[in-house]
Parts: structure tokens; C-alpha cells; sequence
């Protein structure tokens, strides 16, 4: 036993320094040109990997491993190898060749696995919350290109770039959007008309992105396209707790006489959110009652809440349509009760969703102009946004004691901190202007000059 000893230990010095002598570049180029010609994909690219960097193999290593890269189907690795063999020899046209083939496709399936994350992230997520939100982004954007334009060459390209990127990730709403709405619609050729004109609303985003990365004043009308199919969507899958939110925005904002939004009127907009109202409440009550009647969790929404809804929300199309012929603000301040009554009578389960009241003061958390929101007297100024919370908070309660022959009841602060959430975008020069006419005090119904 201690001769075996004693003769390993002898021998032992005769292997250390073969075991620690590196492998020169070619005898690695050898080694993983065998396994290659072997079918031995695995060792291959681990052999030539380390080798891409070198001065006497780099090229070759770099190219060989793009190309079985590429057979694996991992573009990205191809591409990656592909660039370090055209760095070391930018004038061969064979490495040019190879290079474009490489990249090919990549920022294809970059823009895929980006899809596939906004998929799983919108997963469970309202449609029609989500089109809102991506509206009023859009809206952002649009106030963001025009200033743009007026901004020195030396900041308008990092402005630039933020914007395009902010577009770009506006553009993966369409996809998620696609994917919820195909799967509402029973009828197969509907569908697909539908999923066509999401196509066209996602290039028309993709391309906004693009002319905002290249400084092309045309952004804006590519934003504004995309606003515009934003909008529609949502009028079309947004659920009742969803579109009453959003119709006390556009109603407060026809009330005040806000700037119109791309070409539409804030009444005519809230209009049409009272139609999407009323055409969805009737299914989505009944989903509702299912719902609550198997989870004891939900509070319970009875029928004669039910048809109290169903009543105001007819009187409010009638006094929407009278006012988008003739502005009258004592109307418009009705209809502004009814919707804070509407609002009252849905249930609010906390859930969200399609089948709950969505947290009203998530909905604009993403405008940049609410971090200088503020309230004055009761919330009845905002320094944020275009829509700013209406001044009609006591006027409103006393109609709605002589129409409901009930006790009106005021906001509660999670309320008034939900319609200054709801404030949206708006120039600075006409919000100056509406800052100082709030600041007075209000003249009675009767002898405003609107």
C-alpha cells in the first residue's frame, strides 16, 4: 500500500503542468471543427464560443457559430455572433451577406416576445379599462408632439426617443386588446373585421413611434389617428361601471366648456358613453345577479335599484342629446346629478373588472399633469390634465333632491379625489383661464354667462 502511495505521489508532478497548459487557439478551432463535422452541435458552440474574440480564429469561430445559432433558432445569438465576425472584417461581402441574414427576423421576434409580455401582464384586465387608459395616453402623446416641435435640436432628439418609446409600448395595448375582443365575438366573419381594423389601429401606433423617433412632425397626426381608434374601441367593449366613469369625465368637461378633444365635442362624447352605457347594462346586470348569487361576497344589486338606473339613464340620453343642440348649463349640471346617482346605485364589490365598479382614481394615474393636481374649496380646482372636477357639487345635490324627492348626499372624499383623478389633458393657456374663473365665486344658475 504505501509503494502505490509513494508512486502516485511521484506522478503526480509529471501531470500538473500538462493539466494546466492552455490549449492554443488552433488545437480550440480543431477541437470544435470535430464536433461540428460530428454532429455535435453542443460541443461546437461551446468550443468556439470563447474563441470569437480571437485574432487568428475570431472571424471564422464568430461565423460558424451565427450559423448553427441559426439553425437552433436562436436568432439572437446568431445575430450577436454574426456582428463580431463584420466588426473584425467590415468590407468582406460574404460577412455582409451573412450579417443581413442574420439579423433578419430579429426585430420581429423581439417585438413577439414583447407581445407575449403585455399579453400576460393584461391578463384578467377590463378591455375597456384598458382601451380608457391607452386613450388618455394617446392624449398625452398628442400634447407631448406639439411641444416637441418647439424644442431645440439639442433636447428635442433624447424627447424624441422617450416619445417614441412611450408610443411603441402603447402600441402592445392592441394585441391584448385583439386577443379580448375576438374572443367576445361568437360570429367568425365579425371577428375577423374587427381583428383587421385592430391590425390597421397597431400600425397606425407602430407608426407614430417610428416618425417620433425620427423627429417627423407627422407624429402627430399618427398619435391622433391612434387616439381616435382608441376611443372607439372603447366606446364599443367598455363595461357600464367603466363607461359612467368615463361620461362623468366628458360630461364635466362639456359642462366647463373644455377645449374639444381631436376634433369631437366633450358632450357628443359623453353622449356616446351613455349609449355604451345603456346598451351593456341590461346583460351585464343579469351577469352581475349570476355572479352574486353563487359569491355571498358581492353585495347584492336588486331590481328596483336595477330600474332606477335603467329610468335616469334614459332621462340622461334625453337631456344629453338637448344639449349637444343647444349648451344649457342648468342641464348639463342635471346630468351631471344623474351620473353621480348612477354611479351611487351600481354595486361596488372592489373587484373592478367587467363585472364590478373599476377604482375610479386608477383610471389617470398615468398623466403626467396630475402630480400638480390640486384641490381648492371642496376639490373644485385642478391644475392638471384638460378636465378639471365640476363646479356644480351643491347646485347638482339640490336638483337631485327636487328630482329624486330624496335627501342628496355629498361626496365623500374618496368621490371628490376620483373626479380629480378623472382630469385629463388640456392646453395651459385655456386651464390658466378656467383656474381664474374658478377662483370666483360662483354666480347662480340663472345669471352665468356660459
Amino acid at each position: 500500500m504505501k509503494r502505490v502511495v509513494a508512486y502516485a505521489a511521484a506522478f503526480i508532478p509529471l501531470l500538473a503542468p500538462c493539466a494546466a497548459e492552455p490549449l492554443s487557439d488552433s488545437e480550440i478551432w480543431n477541437s470544435g471543427v470535430d464536433s461540428y463535422l460530428a454532429g455535435d452541435t453542443t460541443n461546437a458552440m461551446s468550443a468556439l464560443r470563447p474563441l470569437m474574440l480571437s485574432r487568428t480564429h475570431g472571424t471564422r469561430a464568430a461565423e460558424v457559430v451565427s450559423k448553427l445559432a441559426h439553425d437552433a433558432g436562436d436568432l439572437e445569438e446568431s445575430a450577436a455572433a454574426a456582428a463580431i465576425a463584420l466588426r473584425a472584417n467590415p468590407d468582406d461581402e460574404r460577412v455582409n451577406r451573412n450579417f443581413t441574414r442574420a439579423i433578419d427576423g430579429v426585430p420581429e421576434l423581439r417585438r413577439r416576445k414583447r407581445v407575449e409580455k403585455a399579453l400576460a401582464a393584461a391578463k384578467g384586465r377590463d378591455c375597456g379599462e384598458m382601451l380608457l387608459e391607452s386613450t388618455r395616453r394617446a392624449r398625452s402623446l398628442m400634447r407631448d408632439a406639439v411641444a416637441l416641435s418647439e424644442l431645440p435640436p439639442a433636447n428635442a432628439v433624447a424627447e424624441g426617443d422617450r416619445l417614441s418609446a412611450a408610443a411603441d409600448a402603447l402600441s402592445l395595448v392592441w394585441p391584448a386588446a385583439g386577443e379580448a375582443i375576438s374572443q367576445a365575438v361568437t360570429n367568425e366573419e365579425q371577428a375577423a373585421t374587427i381583428l383587421a381594423q385592430i391590425a390597421k389601429a397597431e400600425e397606425s401606433t407602430i407608426r407614430a413611434a417610428e416618425l417620433f423617433s425620427d423627429l417627423d412632425g407627422g407624429a402627430y397626426s399618427a398619435v391622433a389617428e391612434a387616439e381616435m381608434d382608441f376611443n372607439r374601441f372603447a366606446k364599443l367593449v367598455a363595461m357600464p361601471p367603466a363607461a359612467i366613469g368615463e361620461d362623468l369625465v366628458c360630461q364635466s368637461n362639456a359642462y366647463m366648456n373644455v377645449e374639444e378633444v381631436n376634433g369631437r365635442k366633450w358632450q357628443g362624447e359623453a353622449l356616446d358613453f351613455t349609449r355604451a352605457f345603456r346598451d351593456k347594462f341590461p346583460a351585464w346586470a343579469r351577469a352581475y345577479e349570476a355572479q352574486a348569487q353563487s359569491d355571498t361576497n358581492k353585495p347584492p344589486f336588486t331590481a328596483e335599484a336595477q330600474a332606477e338606473i335603467s329610468a335616469l339613464s334614459t332621462e340622461l340620453e334625453k337631456i344629453q342629446l338637448e344639449c349637444c343642440e343647444t349648451p344649457l348649463p342648468p342641464e348639463m349640471e342635471k346630468a351631471l346629478a344623474i351620473i353621480e346617482r348612477i354611479r351611487e346605485l351600481l354595486p361596488k364589490d372592489g373587484g373592478g373588472g367587467q363585472n364590478g365598479q373599476p377604482p375610479p382614481q386608477q383610471q389617470n394615474k398615468n398623466d403626467d399633469d396630475q402630480k400638480n393636481d390640486k384641490k381648492d374649496n371642496g376639490g373644485n380646482e385642478s391644475n392638471g390634465g384638460e378636465n378639471q372636477e365640476p363646479p356644480q357639487e351643491d347646485q347638482g345635490k339640490d336638483e337631485g333632491e327636487e328630482q329624486n324627492g330624496e335627501e342628496g348626499e355629498s361626496p365623500d372624499d374618496r368621490e371628490v379625489e376620483a373626479l380629480l383623478m378623472k382630469a385629463q389633458e388640456r392646453n395651459d393657456e385655456h386651464e390658466a383661464e378656467k383656474q381664474r374663473r374658478m377662483r370666483k365665486a360662483p354666480l347662480p344658475p340663472n345669471e352665468r354667462d356660459w
